[in-house]
């Protein structure tokens, strides 16, 4: 590149000093005095421009530019130099701006009216007319997976700083993008014009005016996406430093502007996307695999590094972000609190105590009154089985791995529903700490949890029919899934071998890891509205899965920071040290088939053909091991 020539040729004036400028992650910027004025010089990166539509992209975002400049946005736009906002000279493509003198702010120098001002910014944006543009209103799917593997194996990958952090994480890494992927497609609604980085590296203050530069990505996007992404960038989240009320202020500004019209869950989700595709880009800058400038794969190393850190803070984000935007932006359709307020004021226990609306229950309004719960059965179809519930805490009321209940009301006399005052119990789920555990750590929990399944699985309890009632699961579920004929017949048949004999006793009925508390020394389990006498093994229906899909129960707060990668060894941990287990015949053979069962129920839910292929894969499994068994 010369950049003195290329002022010379398109009459910027002759050149007095060059500085390069920090902040430039693909391309490079150069602030050049002048005897015209002075300039920002922006020389872009030669890889990026030999991309199929990059000079078209290029063109469009700076006409995007524009037209928010020209609804008195504050914006800073190219130079038309030849009529081109984009220009060729030798073997660059240069972009010319007016110097600005404002400077970036830091996270720590971010207040909360910066933040109010971006929020305001941003919807204005997404409020621009775009339809005069005639821009190409693109809604592609995603389906990127990639081979995290192929970068482990590369020559030059054992010399990296980043090695040992992406040796922890990477295996993960599919499994993440995967659902991410659903996510995005799911919520691939909504478009309007999009700065798509307006991160505080991309806004100049001059004062307390901001001033947003950089708008080379600049297209149509989804609003509400960018909507979360920059408030995430604006709360501190960049330097470790997540500031809920930062957080919020830039979402609700927007909102005075501009209503937010989806669920944002998968929103939030489906944003882990853009973060991969960074990851897997510099990962090739940095090995060589796309560029050989050695500077260019020094700044890729770092981004790397940074970004395999930022993976990790994004997915433990993901709950209490939601929780914040579902605060400020539902509707209160089914407002539960003057119910809540006539319970407290009829219960000696709750009089004068405060209340606090829970977020979790995935079927009854829950409330929590200071060291209450009170779980109240708001869905009508669901009052047998809390019923149930209320009939398993009374018989059993000295268990001490199950919450207290102080007091259940199914007159229907003080509120028009069944409610319980329980015990509240301190910890958290499994399902948020187990990813960080070690193997003894997880072994110590499994005894913990083998422990309380007894208390009650040795129950003495009425035997029956099991396997007709596997049987009929299994017609059941060909009849909602439209099974092959040969298919069912198969299950059938194993069904047959496998389910003579049972142990019974009591059963949860839905154990999953969101279910059990853990303080860091005692485990609790909870919510026992699906107990029932059955085959004790059967209480294990769901842990059979954990290979396969353990976040499909997990919660809104859990589900991303659940993959497989993490459960492998679980069941296996669990088989070991529940010995009456092994006493039941074909206990390994069972599992697998509430597997099956459970990844059937799931293909009902969402047809999703993985499923049943893996349900395939599994039948065709336990006939290979009974036609080995029987040759032996």
């Amino acid at each position: 590149m010369n950049i003195e020539k290329f002022c010379e040729k398109y009459n910027l004036g002759k050149v007095r000093q060059i500085s390069k400028m920090t902040g430039g992650l693909m391309h490079k910027m150069f602030k050049v005095e002048t005897s015209k004025g002075n300039y920002c010089i922006k020389v872009l990166n030669p890889e990026v421009m030999t991309r199929k539509e990059a000079i078209h992209n290029y063109v469009i975002s700076e006409t995007i530019s524009n037209r928010a400049k020209e609804k008195g946005i504050p914006v800073s736009s190219a130079l038309l130099i030849d009529n081109n906002y984009l220009t060729k000279y030798e073997d660059n493509y240069y972009m010319v701006f007016d110097f600005a003198n404002g400077k970036n702010f830091t996270d720590e120098e971010i207040t909360i009216e910066h933040c109010q001002k971006i929020g305001n910014i941003l919807a204005r944006i997404h409020s621009l007319n775009y339809q005069e543009l005639k821009l190409e209103n693109k809604r592609e799917n995603e389906e990127r997976e990639y081979d995290w593997e192929s970068f482990r194996t590369n020559p030059n990958f054992d010399k990296k700083n980043y090695q040992e952090a992406y040796l922890k994480n990477y295996k993960k890494y599919n499994s993440l993008l995967k659902r991410a992927n659903e996510r995005f497609n799911a919520s691939n609604i909504e478009s309007s014009l999009c700065h798509n980085d307006m991160d505080p590296k991309n806004v100049l203050w001059e004062g307390e005016n901001p001033i947003i530069i950089n708008w080379e990505v600049a297209n149509l996007s989804n609003p509400y996406r960018e909507l979360i992404e920059n408030a995430l960038c604006w709360s501190g989240f960049l330097s470790n430093h997540f500031d809920e009320d930062k957080f919020a202020a830039v979402i609700e500004e927007y909102l005075e502007i501009k209503p937010i019209k989806r669920d944002c869950y998968n929103l939030i989700c489906g944003n882990l996307v853009g973060r991969f595709d960074w990851l897997k880009y510099n990962l090739e800058r940095s090995l060589g695999i796309c560029t050989h400038d050695s500077e260019e794969q020094k700044l890729a190393e770092k981004e790397v590094s940074k970004t395999i850190e930022e993976i990790n803070r994004y997915v433990e984000l993901i709950g209490p972000m939601y929780e914040i935007i579902c605060k400020l932006t539902k509707e209160a359709n089914h407002d539960y609190d003057e119910l809540i307020e006539k319970i407290i004021a009829s219960n000696n226990l709750l009089i004068g105590k405060k209340y606090e609306f829970i977020t979790a229950g995935f079927t009854n309004t829950i409330y929590k009154v200071e060291n209450y719960i009170i779980r109240i059965c708001t869905n009508l179809e669901n009052e047998k089985n809390f019923q149930k519930e209320i009939e398993f805490y009374k018989n059993n009321s000295d268990n001490p791995y199950i919450p207290k209940m102080f007091f259940s009301d199914t007159t229907k006399d003080i509120i028009p529903y069944d409610y319980e005052i329980i015990e509240k119990i301190e910890g958290q789920t499994l399902y948020e700490i187990w990813y960080k555990l070690d193997e003894a750590e997880k072994r110590k929990i499994v005894l913990k949890i083998i422990q309380i399944l007894k208390n009650f699985h040795f129950k003495e309890s009425e035997p029956y029919d099991f396997k007709s009632c596997m049987q009929s699961k299994v017609t059941e579920l060909q009849k909602k899934c439209s099974l092959e004929e040969t298919l069912v017949q198969k299950l059938l048949n194993l069904c047959s071998k496998y389910f003579q004999q049972n142990k019974f006793g009591l059963i949860h009925g839905d154990l999953h890891f969101d279910n059990f508390l853990y303080d860091g020394s005692h485990l609790h389990l909870i919510d026992f509205e699906r107990y029932e006498s059955a085959p004790i093994d059967y209480d294990l229906k769901i842990f059979a899965c954990y290979k396969d899909v353990p976040y499909l129960w997990a919660s809104a707060k859990t589900d991303m920071l659940t993959v497989e990668s993490d459960y492998q060894t679980f069941l296996n941990l669990l088989l070991e040290n529940y010995h009456e287990l092994h006493e039941i015949p074909y206990i390994d053979e069972r599992l697998e088939f509430y597997h099956i069962l459970e990844l059937l129920n799931d293909y009902k839910n969402t047809q999703n053909l993985e499923k049943l292929e893996r349900v395939k894969k599994i039948v065709k499994e336990l006939q290979s091991k009974e036609k080995t068994n029987n040759n032996n």
